[in-house]
């Protein structure tokens, strides 16, 4: 075991940083404005369609070991707790005016698909993430050309039953027929030896390859064929958050990378990193509190940048401090309480004695 794993639970903490890392790069593309205009500002915004799919493809491999054999039928209600929460919570929280589009109902979606993918192997994974990483951009595309004009599609509390699945399902802010990839991606690696240090080395290599991959040939082809503002061209952009396969390989890519260095690089930089840990293990509360604090602060007009780095630090540093204290005292966030749901998971199931008198007969027996 290495030391990104606490000692008797085998949780790696640098998965947990990883989260608090994604955390921290949604906050800055929340807070804003996403419109770079130099240099500097490009930096800044680095996290921008990068940091939500960390955050996704965290949550993938936390689902996998959650729901890992031996462990995934008695956990079931928990999981279909955890996405009725995430969905209605995340309806609700979407009413505020943070003019924020809010990943939770996408969780709550992901959430009860990974019920089903939990039971394939990962071959059958692999070829579902395929098909969808192929498929979704296209279906996304064509949709947004069916219903041009119409103003866009909105998560609402209020909407119909065919309108929210048409929403959730389809087209922006997070259509599952795309953002099902990330989260199948967390399953696998949730799969693979994380703490074995030549996974880890594929990890950074395999996602530095791809996250340079994506961006450069987005790159050339735009300037060669571009420049794609609507239609099927759009399929050879990488904008960030546009729902297309180069974005999609470059973001993976990045998101592995991440988590390879992350994981390689724990012993020396555990100590340090230590308050994205806490924040990671109880995101759920920052990230609703950071977009309640938006809904009252940002003005109608949104931040410029200067007030927009400035606001975005003091969100950061909040946020990072309010968890350090929080688990001096408490081992759960107050929201993670509440998601976590432990009273609804059956216990394990114990053998009878004449199962175990079979069992050790057996065993007597071979001998």
């Amino acid at each position: 075991m290495t030391s990104a794993a606490i000692p008797g639970s085998g949780r790696l903490l640098a998965i947990d940083a990883a989260r608090g890392l994604a955390l921290v790069g949604m906050i800055i593309v929340n807070v804003g404005p996403v419109a770079a205009e130099s240099g500097w500002h490009r930096l800044w915004l680095a996290p921008y369609g990068r940091a939500s799919i960390l955050f996704v493809v965290v949550a993938g491999i936390s689902m996998s070991l959650f729901l890992r054999p031996g462990r995934a039928g008695r956990r079931t209600l928990v999981v279909l707790w955890r996405a009725g929460v995430l969905l209605a919570g995340g309806l609700l929280l979407g009413l505020l005016p943070h003019g924020v589009n809010v990943i939770l109902p996408l969780y709550g979606a992901l959430f009860l698909a990974a019920l089903v993918l939990c039971w394939l192997p990962s071959w059958a994974l692999i070829v579902i993430a395929t098909v969808f990483a192929a498929l979704g951009p296209v279906l996304f595309v064509g949709e947004t050309l069916d219903h041009a004009g119409d103003g866009g599609f909105a998560l609402r509390w209020d909407a119909g039953a065919r309108d929210l699945l048409h929403t959730l399902f389809l087209t922006r802010p997070y259509p599952f027929i795309v953002w099902i990839v990330p989260f199948i991606l967390g399953m696998l690696l949730g799969r693979v030896g994380l703490s074995s240090r030549r996974n880890q080395k594929k990890m950074i290599w395999s996602g530095a390859a791809a996250a340079v991959a994506g961006l450069a040939a987005s790159e050339v082809l735009t300037a060669a064929y571009g420049p794609f503002e609507s239609g099927y061209g759009m399929l050879l952009t990488g904008t960030p958050h546009g729902q297309m396969p180069l974005w999609l390989l470059s973001s993976l890519g990045s998101a592995t990378l991440a988590l390879g260095l992350l994981l390689y690089f724990w012993n020396k930089i555990e100590t340090v990193a230590r308050p994205l840990v806490l924040a990671g293990q109880m995101a759920l509360t920052p990230y609703v509190v950071h977009l309640v604090a938006l809904a009252v602060l940002r003005p109608e007009e949104g931040f410029g940048f200067p007030e927009g780095i400035g606001m975005s630090l003091v969100l950061i540093a909040g946020c990072l401090a309010a968890a350090v204290l929080w688990r001096r005292f408490f081992r759960l966030g107050p929201l993670e309480w509440v998601l976590k749901a432990r009273w609804l998971e059956l216990p394990p199931r114990r053998e009878t004695l004449s199962t175990r008198d079979s069992r050790r007969m057996r065993q007597i027996t071979t001998e």
